[in-house]
């Protein structure tokens, strides 16, 4: 993804779901951008491009520890 792009999905989420995430690049992947939390990996952004259309996917593990904490 462009730099521009994560710009804009980051001030997005950051409306959406919370002021303190943060998009981070991933070495050598160009179609997705980790997300962070005061430091934590919470998940993940895919570019998703298919008949024309882009979109962009979500996706946040929450481990079984996560819960019982």
């Amino acid at each position: 993804m462009n730099p521009e792009t994560v710009k804009r999905i980051e001030a997005y989420l950051k409306r959406t779901l919370n002021p303190g995430l943060t998009l981070v690049a991933r070495p050598r992947v160009t179609d997705s951008v980790e997300i962070t939390l005061a430091g934590e990996h919470v998940g993940l952004v895919y570019l998703i491009e298919d008949e024309g259309e882009t979109s962009y996917q979500l996706e946040m593990t929450i481990l079984q520890e996560d819960l019982d904490g």
